[in-house]
């Protein structure tokens, strides 16, 4: 007869099951069903693999799992090209091909928009693809421990070191190296570390983020690693209420030909420049500008849609509530009288248009992954002929436009894959007033 403990074993954590996996969730996991009924979440696997599985986590209602073996792998699974994996968590799905990769993403909008937004997904279109699969970043942010820089493994907090990343542009990815330098350099705890690309050379900049205080020997240290390394221009440090700067700090984008946005290391910038521009295209044809819209841009960081916007549209207003940000905005419109900067909340901005009587008939908006929640209500009040919302999060943008339901129909949602290898997806949708 089998003990009390075997007993539970067999039926909660600790036990192996065989089950077939059913989709990808908008996250690192794939899900199926155990013997049970019961939903099961596991990292590294492809939709319609069998595999067996060894319950980690045994919830209510679902079940994480840990992948032992894969018994009848899909034809969608390929071996990863990154040396780091499985072990680094930052790319949670190199192992699929890329066509899977961009069906995933297409079916995670599709999803949210039925399941969340109680919308019709027919709206939603076929995903446009990144330009470039690897190399395609130019910004990369790394976590520090031990004098290492790296990834997290998978749901932890353990540090997997790296020297280089298949992700990153080739000036980027030769920077790591020294990016480890100078955190071994200092005595300031360094939390993390990005590599920012300077967009007009090879030259990179490494903005740090540190825990605590700047020890005055850094300073010198700093103004020494210049000295030594002619590839970094500038270093950026920056604690919880100061940030220093050495070097040359600036960076640029390029969100369509012959247009720069500059911008110091720090502030906001798309990290995939190929598939930026063609996040900034769509933008465009879906706003169908000319020069009697005035528009009001919200979110609008250092320019990347203001600039374009305002060579379309008649008139913009655009608010960004981060100080270094808008001032980087303001530096990049100069010269243009159709552009105005505010510096505000987007709740705010929308409050005080209304109560200014200010009319717009186009908005603009690109929030962060927690979506617009704060300017729902101001905008179904404001009554633009048209809202543009770009969104990196299908559940918030999904929630977001079902609020607007009620005097916004949605048109089209067209996916961009801005972040290969990995469950994120950005996306345009047009929506137009009833």
């Amino acid at each position: 007869m089998a003990s009390s403990n075997d007993d539970k074993d067999s039926r909660g954590t600790g036990h192996s099951e065989r089950v077939t996996i059913r989709q990808l969730s908008y996250g690192p996991h794939g899900i199926g069903r155990l013997a049970d009924g019961k939903a099961v979440f596991v990292r590294g696997v492809t939709p319609g693999e069998e595999v067996d599985v060894c319950v980690r986590e045994d919830r209510k209602t679902f079940a994480y799992a840990d992948l032992e073996c894969i018994v009848e792998p899909s034809p969608q699974r390929r071996t990863p090209p990154c040396e780091y994996l499985p072990a680094c968590g930052g790319c949670s799905w190199q192992h699929l091909n890329y066509d899977a990769q961009l069906q995933a993403k297409e079916q995670s909008l599709r999803d949210a928009m039925t399941r969340i937004g109680k919308l019709d997904a027919s709206v939603v279109q076929p995903i446009v693809g990144s330009p470039l699969e690897f190399g395609y970043r130019s910004r990369l942010n790394m976590r520090v421990a031990l004098g290492e820089v790296g990834f997290y493994r998978g749901a932890t907090h353990d540090l997997v070191p790296i020297s280089h990343c298949l992700l990153a542009e080739a000036d980027i990815d030769r920077a790591v190296p020294l990016a480890r330098e100078l955190i071994r350099r200092l005595d300031s705890k360094v939390r993390r570390i990005e590599i920012v690309g300077r967009g007009d050379g090879p030259e990179v900049v490494l903005h740090a983020e540190v825990e605590g205080a700047l020890t005055t020997p850094d300073e010198q240290r700093i103004v020494t690693f210049l000295d030594d390394c002619a590839e970094i221009s500038g270093v950026v440090l920056r604690g919880r209420s100061w940030r220093r700067s050495w070097g040359d700090v600036m960076t640029s984008v390029t969100p369509a030909d012959g247009m720069v946005v500059a911008l110091p290391a720090g502030v906001f910038s798309q990290v995939n420049p190929g598939a930026n521009r063609l996040l900034v295209k769509s933008v465009l044809d879906l706003g169908e500008l000319g020069p009697q819209d005035t528009v009001l841009e919200l979110h609008s960081g250092a320019g990347n849609l203001t600039l374009p916007l305002a060579d379309r549209a008649g008139r913009v207003v655009a608010v960004e509530q981060f100080e270094a940000a808008a001032a980087a905005a303001i530096d990049n419109v100069r010269g243009r009288g159709n552009v105005e900067v505010r510096v505000a909340s987007a709740g705010d901005a929308v409050d005080q248009a209304l109560g200014r009587g200010e009319k717009f008939n186009v908005v603009v908006l690109d929030p962060p992954r927690s979506g617009a929640a704060e300017v729902v209500k101001g905008l179904l009040e404001l009554g633009p002929q048209r809202i543009i919302y770009v969104s990196c999060n299908p559940s918030t943008l999904a929630r977001d436009l079902a609020r607007l339901a009620p005097r916004y129909r949605v048109e089209t949602v067209q996916p961009i894959d801005m972040f290969p290898h990995t469950y994120h997806v950005e996306s345009v949708t047009r929506s137009v007033l009833t």
